[in-house]
């Protein structure tokens, strides 16, 4: 039995070890936390800029911005 507890807690040490050393790389949560405030903030200014007639084109284009943000963030998401 005890030889049976010696295993398990070595198993559990590697894998402890194994998810330590998957974890070490950039916090990907902070990340998308920040490029989402990031859209959201694009998102309004563009749609600020967008409904002032003589600001149009600006408007688009910081809704185009935003919307490739957002996309950064969605392969974020998805691929780590």
């Amino acid at each position: 039995m005890g030889d049976v507890n010696k295993m398990l807690e070595e198993q559990q040490r590697e894998l402890e070890r194994i998810r330590s050393k998957r974890h070490k790389g950039i916090d990907t949560a902070s990340v998308r936390k920040v490029l989402n405030i990031v859209f959201l903030l694009l998102a309004v200014a563009g749609f600020i800029f967008y409904f002032q007639k003589s600001y149009r084109e600006t408007g688009i284009i910081v809704i185009v911005v935003g919307m490739v943000v957002k996309i950064i963030e969605f392969f974020i998401r998805f691929l780590f």
